[in-house]
């Protein structure tokens, strides 16, 4: 079995080879998915497919003009790079989604979507959320049609964009190069542009996330109550505690929905700013440009992911302030309840004290009773022997003996009773 590597870097051992060096991880990591190359004309497509079995979908509908493709290579997150007919095939694992990436260094006109396999499309499980055509082009021809255009890199390229689903259910850009155009910068600007199209279309896909939340939040906002119950009214308090505490639960469930779609987003469109901002965009004509477009259409929505999140994040804080001033108020409650059944427990202590006293009393007067008058047999006994004792004064000495001691006797036992030890 081999040892699994440690997550945090070690020196090389002495006489370890360069090749077993954990830097070179970090090193093959940056350098995995280089610019490609290419010259003019050239079609690219991209797909998009993201879900559980994207991937999988993926290599049983490419194996077939993939034969000799290693899909172990992709498991690990690494890019797949295969040739067929002359076509090149870029095949993906990002993330949250799998990207097929078919060049076509041949291009008649046609979308390079054509070189992928019959039945293609059946085969996929998942959503589709980028199909778009890249046609890289010699300046010269017609582009009046396009709703954006911009100059790229002070005119090393233009982009033209039409943000719109064609009949093939692609969308469309060209890129127009000078005919010596190097086939590095081709590449290179052709990649970004393309990033910029799939990071668009994934940072766009939380709208409806935001609006099904929006309207849930508006519901919740409905179902807030705004009194405040009596300080004496408990019973309403606690009712209100109890729907509060699901409010703050239905709150909880929709962050766990929409948390990492509202952040997955924003990043995707910070990357398509960083994306322009590298390409240097200006203008091209008087049309608008990619950027602009993207600015007055795509900024909203990521206006409306970060609001919907603000807006659920004030409401959990009212709900759990609202909840928090209810608890307390209901612990006030029930200790002021505590104190009364303890002023009650008091004054039945008191009760219950003063009536062992007047059971002490009674006790001790009857206890003597029945003593003094078993003891007189005794008594008499003694004075028939001894007739010097007055019978009257003996009879007085024994009450008078006998009812202290019998106090003392009950009293004693009473506390040793009540204290819990045993009588001594």
């Amino acid at each position: 079995m081999s040892e699994q590597k440690s997550d945090t870097w070690q020196a090389p051992e002495s006489g370890q080879h360069k090749r077993d060096w954990r830097l070179n991880d970090v090193t093959d990591e940056l350098n995995a998915r280089p610019f490609p190359r290419f010259g003019l004309p050239t079609a690219i497509f991209r797909l998009c497919l993201s879900g559980q079995n994207a991937f999988v979908s993926v290599q049983d509908s490419m194996a077939e003009v993939l034969p000799n493709v290693d899909w172990d290579i992709a498991e690990k997150g690494k890019l797949i790079r295969a040739t067929h007919d002359g076509v090149r095939f870029n095949i993906e694992r990002h993330t949250e989604f799998v990207s097929v990436t078919v060049i076509d260094e041949k291009s008649t006109g046609q979308s390079a979507a054509t070189h992928l396999p019959d039945g293609w499309l059946s085969q996929m499980q998942g959503e589709i959320v980028v199909a778009v055509d890249c046609h890289c082009v010699v300046r010269g021809g017609s582009n009046e049609s396009w709703t954006c255009a911009s100059r790229l890199e002070a005119g090393l390229a233009d982009v033209f964009f039409d943000f719109k689903v064609a009949e093939d259910g692609h969308t469309k850009i060209e890129l127009a190069f000078d005919a010596d155009a190097d086939v590095r910068d081709v590449g290179r600007v052709a990649l970004q542009v393309l990033e910029i199209e799939t990071y668009r279309s994934f940072a766009a896909i939380g709208l409806p996330h935001a609006r099904a939340a929006q309207a849930r939040l508006g519901e919740i906002a409905q179902e807030i109550p705004n009194d405040t119950p009596q300080a004496d009214d408990t019973l309403k308090a606690e009712a209100r505690f109890q729907k509060l505490s699901q409010l703050a639960g239905e709150l909880e469930d929709i962050w766990r929905q929409t948390s990492f779609r509202f952040s997955a987003c924003q990043a995707y469109w910070s990357l398509v700013q960083a994306r322009l901002s590298s390409l240097q965009e200006s203008d091209f004509d008087n049309r608008i440009t990619v950027g602009g477009f993207l600015e007055r259409r795509l900024r909203p929505a990521i206006a409306t992911y970060q609001s919907t999140e603000h807006q659920r994040h004030n409401m959990a804080e009212q709900v759990g302030n609202m909840a928090t001033f209810l608890q307390t108020r209901i612990e006030l409650s029930l200790q002021r309840q505590n104190a009364e059944l303890l002023a009650s427990l008091n004054i039945g202590s008191q009760r219950q004290l003063r009536l062992q006293h007047t059971v002490e009393g009674v006790s001790t007067v009857a206890i003597s009773y029945y003593l003094v008058n078993l003891l007189f047999y005794p008594a008499d006994l003694l004075v028939s022997h001894v007739p010097s004792l007055d019978p009257i004064l003996v009879k007085a000495a024994l009450v008078g003996l006998t009812v202290p001691l019998v106090w003392l006797f009950i009293r004693r036992l009473l506390r040793s009773t009540v204290k819990g030890k045993p009588n001594k």
